[in-house]
């Protein structure tokens, strides 16, 4: 599991490089960090599994696990500020 942690916190630093300095320190001090870090890789590893699909189900389950992406991104802002 810390390798899906670990993607996730590089995917955050990708996203946010002005905050990379606050979200390497917080994650080597805050375990619950770390989790969300490995939820918001798991929820972009199925937004993009999903996004894949053709069907219309594929389509709204890709809406959903964008929408948990954002919402733990919201999370993670939290707790680095």
């Amino acid at each position: 599991m810390e390798q899906a942690q670990k993607r996730g916190l590089a995917r955050l630093m990708l996203r946010w490089p002005d905050r990379r300095a606050a979200l390497r320190e917080k994650y080597g001090q805050d375990i619950r960090l770390a989790e969300l870090c490995e939820a918001y890789e798991a929820a972009w590893e199925a937004a993009a599994y999903w996004a894949k699909s053709p069907s219309v189900v594929g389509r709204e389950r890709a809406e959903e696990y964008n929408a948990l992406a954002s919402a733990t991104e919201q999370d993670i802002l939290e707790r680095i500020s």
